[in-house]
């Protein structure tokens, strides 16, 4: 009807409740906040939401000041739509409040950039009650699901209001509902036809634009940024409070970025990619992912590889990063905090791996070829002194990739 003119947008979300005004900020760092639940509201723009629904009716806690008024894509993805900028907060999670029978420690956690209109205000005995609501799993639950995708539908709900498990289900079947890679290349190499046959493109435009992607990596631009972390306490600390200045430093180009604090007030004109970089520390571990449409800091990091944008990386590094990190060769201790960051279309992480014991006074030339692009995402460790010289001492190793048993069934 829309489409049609016989009604307007405006008109269809005064109705719904849904403001046009761009709102004050809310919340502060260490403001709880519970995720709103999927509603008629919002119902209608699906496939275009842009919170995961792990999250809805979850209590987590507001962890910075808020990163500025940004567009909402669930609006936005609508092209005749003009939806109010909202701010953008990043909350965090704690993992076994969203998962039934989590196999890790109490801190494990998970942090996301949302926006305000999807957050309602909670308090500090609202998250407590969801915590002594968590349920445990039953003894030889992990044995027994080791591996399992979770396709039944758990019939608990949790006791604080929101059916996670069954909103689990729907987006493990949408996620299965994908189909095959190779048709969606299929269709690509349709489009590439038609267009280069019309002259809208060449051959060579297409060319010259995937090689200068796949060239961020070969650059090793990423591995530059880590190493210059490694040798330089400066500029780690100017990096982690502000990633997008830091890179920027190293003469990388922060077009499409935002800057800092970005806009705070309403009506700013201001927007780009929000970029943060984090410092995996002894007992802390950090795994990057999107489970959305798996975003990636491509010009930083290169392509992604294969195995971040499949869909089974997706769904289980948020629900069983612990599982996951192991199937890529990483046993990690049962005491190590796993923080998740679960990136959007407005976000792109980087975590800076520990730095490998045996290189002290050495070069930041040095210590970037022990970086890797999988150490930088969190599903590998740099390379090892030892290993370097085995291997040569080249940037950017193709990965061992991800052995995953649901990949490529």
């Amino acid at each position: 009807m829309i489409e049609r003119g016989t009604i307007t947008q405006p008109e269809l979300d005064e109705a719904m409740g849904i403001s046009t005004e761009e709102p004050p900020v809310l919340f502060k760092p260490g403001s709880y906040v519970r995720c709103k639940p999927e509603d008629a509201a919002v119902r209608y723009r699906k496939p275009h939401l842009r919170v995961p629904g792990y999250l809805y009716g979850v209590v987590g806690r507001i962890d910075t000041p808020t990163i500025g008024y940004l567009e909402e894509p669930d609006i936005d993805a609508f092209h005749y739509v003009e939806g109010p900028r909202q701010p953008v907060y990043r909350v965090v999670f704690y993992q076994k409040d969203l998962w039934e029978g989590y196999n890790g420690t109490d801190d494990d956690n998970l942090e996301i950039e949302i926006w305000q209109s999807w957050l309602l205000p909670s308090s500090e005995k609202e998250f407590k009650e969801q915590q002594s609501n968590r349920v445990k799993a039953p003894e030889g639950f992990h044995q027994k699901n080791k591996g399992h995708e979770h396709d039944h539908e758990h019939k608990h709900e949790h006791e604080h209001g929101h059916k996670h498990e069954e909103r689990t289900k729907v987006e493990m079947d949408a996620i299965k509902a994908e189909g095959d890679d190779a048709e969606r290349a299929r269709l690509i190499q349709c489009l590439i036809k038609i267009l280069t046959a019309k002259g809208v493109v060449s051959a060579a435009d297409i060319t010259g634009h995937i090689e200068e992607l796949e060239s961020y990596g070969s650059r090793g631009l990423g591995p530059r940024v880590v190493a210059k972390a490694w040798s330089d306490p400066a500029f780690k600390k100017r990096l982690l409070e502000d990633g997008v200045a830091g890179v920027t430093e190293l003469g990388i180009s922060a077009e499409g970025w935002l800057p800092k604090g970005g806009v705070t007030e309403p009506n700013g004109q201001l927007s780009g990619i929000i970029l943060k970089v984090v410092e995996n520390k002894p007992g802390i571990h950090h795994l990057l992912v999107c489970t959305l449409c798996s975003c990636y800091p491509i010009s930083v990091l290169g392509m992604a590889p294969s195995w971040y944008k499949a869909r089974s990386y997706r769904a289980r590094s948020v629900r069983d990063p612990r599982a996951v990190l192991k199937e890529f060769g990483m046993d990690l201790p049962k005491e190590t905090i796993i923080q998740v960051l679960d990136s959007n279309a407005d976000s792109r992480f980087l975590s800076i791996p520990l730095r490998p014991e045996g290189t002290e006074g050495w070069t930041e030339d040095q210590l970037q070829a022990l970086v890797t692009r999988d150490s930088i995402v969190g599903v590998g460790l740099p390379k090892t002194p030892e290993q370097l010289k085995k291997e040569g001492g080249t940037f950017f190793p193709k990965s061992e990739g991800y052995k995953g048993r649901f990949i490529y069934q």
